[in-house]
């Protein structure tokens, strides 16, 4: 099977593929072109770029929204909430998966989200998938392949 981020893949084109991930999950359709606003990419390629992060935690993090929207069928996020959402993901994967986090002060450095705020969005997500963070080995490879397809579909898989 191929792998949806091989280890070529550079911070540009996966902060490119979560943005589109994060908006498509998050607002259940793409704007008109089919992908986020140039502000979302920028941030998400900031965000990537600063904290460095591997694409197993990205991966889990878009995993994690999709978790969240099962769990929460009605939810629909409001026009400039996947920043916010991208961000509480990623934080939770990194802290889930990785020994040597980021605190939660330095989550809001490289996101500009006021410390407080990331401290509620992180409990209201954890709540929202009743702190549920485990996934299994057979849940995370359907994953993959559900991303896959979806590439695929976009006719942007390699």
């Amino acid at each position: 099977m191929d792998h949806v981020i091989n280890p070529q893949t550079n911070t540009l084109q996966l902060a490119e593929f979560a943005s589109v991930m994060v908006y498509t999950l998050w607002h259940t359709r793409p704007n008109i072109n089919g992908a986020s606003s140039n502000a979302y990419n920028v941030f998400c390629l900031k965000v990537l770029t600063a904290t460095q992060l591997s694409s197993s935690v990205i991966l889990l993090a878009l995993k994690y929204i999709q978790k969240l929207l099962k769990n929460n069928p009605s939810i629909h996020g409001q026009q400039g909430s996947e920043f916010r959402l991208f961000t509480v993901s990623l934080m939770l994967a990194n802290k889930f998966l990785d020994d040597n986090t980021f605190t939660n002060k330095t989550w809001s450095e490289v996101t500009g989200i006021n410390v407080k705020e990331i401290n509620v969005m992180e409990m209201e997500f954890l709540n929202q998938v009743q702190f549920s963070l485990f996934v299994s080995e057979a849940e995370y490879l359907d994953w993959l392949h559900s991303l896959e397809t979806w590439l695929k579909q976009q006719g942007q898989s390699n």
